[in-house]
Formats: C-alpha cells, structure tokens, sequence
C-alpha cells in the first residue's frame, strides 16, 4: 500500500496523441513515475491500433504518443510501430 507520508501526490505527466486526430494532453495524468506513464501510453498505442484493425482503418506506424512531464519536458516518445510484435 502506498505510504501518503512519504508520498503525498503523484507526478502529472501529459500523453499527447499524433495520430489521424492530433489530441494534446493539457490537463495530464497522474502515474506513480515515468515507467508507469509509458505502460499506459503503450496499452494505449496498441488499444488504437487495434480498433484501427477492427474497422479496417489505415495504420501509420509512424503515429505515436508523446509523454510529456508536468513542466512540459519531453520524456518519451511511443510509435506505434513500437508496440506491436510482428513475426514473419
């Protein structure tokens, strides 16, 4: 269980979607760290990409997710080429 003493907030960090929408996080999520905001934009690239599939839509595997800190500072950047598995 996570101590409120020793850890009184979680960082915000901001996910923005350059995808066929462009959707910028102004308002942010709060994650336990910076791994844990990259787990959620990963699941995310695959849940978009998958619906992509679903209705036959068009994937640009250059599409991706950008994570941002609280203070706007790049952190990390998540194609969408980067989370799928491809074998063959």
């Amino acid at each position: 269980m996570l101590n409120l003493a020793v850890y009184p907030f979680m960082p915000i960090f901001h996910i923005h979607l350059f995808n066929d929408e462009d959707i910028i996080d102004d308002d942010g999520q709060e994650f336990a760290d910076a791994a844990a905001a990259k787990a959620h934009a990963v699941r995310s690239g695959r849940e978009i990409v998958a619906e992509h599939v679903l209705f036959g839509r068009r994937i640009n595997l250059a599409h991706r997710l950008v994570i941002e800190d609280d203070q706007r500072q790049l952190l990390e950047t998540v194609y969408f080429r980067d989370v799928l598995d491809f074998d063959g």
